[in-house]
């Protein structure tokens, strides 16, 4: 078991089934499914948990009813919360559009990237950041020391982002010709590999001239919501258990299955049941 500290957002998410894809001036039907837990720190840790880890979230919700209730559920789901801050103003919520073909369309209000106050230093085998701005950069690089960093690509590639792994999409990187050249340019000289996921191509984790790839499990596709959170989890956990690369590769990949299959953000019942079989 590792301890693993999650920084990264806990989120309502108000999801909108359309009936067709999502394209612009379109007129589109569309059912609601009402809100639901969400937000990278639900996403990535409920299968953490399910693992064996314990796992902490470091987040900021409102004062307020939905506040109330993210911290019931991700509570109920055996999530340690001390480290969630609450503000004085409401917490919100977001819109998910779920287009006919599974792909997802996440509509925020702004929210300040404030960090969570009392972030701890000591006592975490893994942090894992999935969290906007520049602030957490400091305490990224002031943890590299004392445990693994493993760290979502920042929106734009406009912040440093100080870690060991640099967790991407092919599309994050758009047209840049040197992606192991422009990671280390945001992670520092400590990174180790930089993966990136590929959909239905699979995955590949490099580190300078080394590529290591893996193939997607053949799914359908139900909803994307989540899908990184979860391959990240599965990195994650294959790393804390000891893999060589290309087995947490493997892993994440095969989390991430589970999640795009599933109807919902957070891990689904069949990741569950498949790591109670010792996966």
């Amino acid at each position: 078991m590792s301890r693993i500290l999650l920084l990264a957002n806990l989120n309502c998410d108000h999801v909108l089934s359309l009936s067709e894809p999502l394209v612009a001036g379109a007129r589109l039907q569309y059912l609601d499914r009402g809100r639901r837990l969400g937000g990278g720190a639900a996403n990535t840790g409920i299968g953490l948990v399910w693992a064996g880890h314990e796992v902490a979230i470091a987040s900021r919700i409102g004062l307020d009813d939905t506040g109330d209730w993210l911290l019931a559920e991700a509570r109920s789901h055996g999530l340690d919360c001390s480290h969630v801050e609450r503000f004085g103003g409401e917490t919100g919520e977001l819109l998910i559009l779920v287009d006919s073909l599974g792909e997802r369309t996440i509509l925020r209000q702004p929210r300040r990237p404030d960090l969570p106050g009392n972030l701890p230093s000591q006592g975490v085998d893994c942090l894992y950041v999935n969290y906007p701005g520049g602030a957490v950069a400091d305490y990224m690089g002031q943890m590299q020391e004392h445990c693994m960093v493993v760290a979502q690509y920042p929106k734009g590639g406009r912040h440093p982002r100080p870690c060991h792994l640099l967790v991407a999409s092919r599309s994050d990187l758009g047209e840049i010709g040197a992606p192991w050249a422009h990671a280390q340019g945001l992670a520092g000289d400590q990174l180790q590999w930089l993966v990136l996921t590929e959909g239905k191509a699979g995955a590949v984790a490099i580190h300078g001239e080394e590529r290591i790839r893996v193939a997607a499990r053949p799914v359908s596709v139900v909803d994307t919501t989540g899908a990184g959170d979860a391959f990240a989890a599965g990195l994650i956990h294959g790393l804390a258990r000891g893999m060589a690369i290309e087995d947490a590769l493997q892993c994440a990949v095969d989390w991430g299955a589970f999640a795009v299959a599933s109807q919902s953000s957070i891990p689904s019942q069949a990741l569950k049941s498949w790591l109670e079989q010792g996966h």
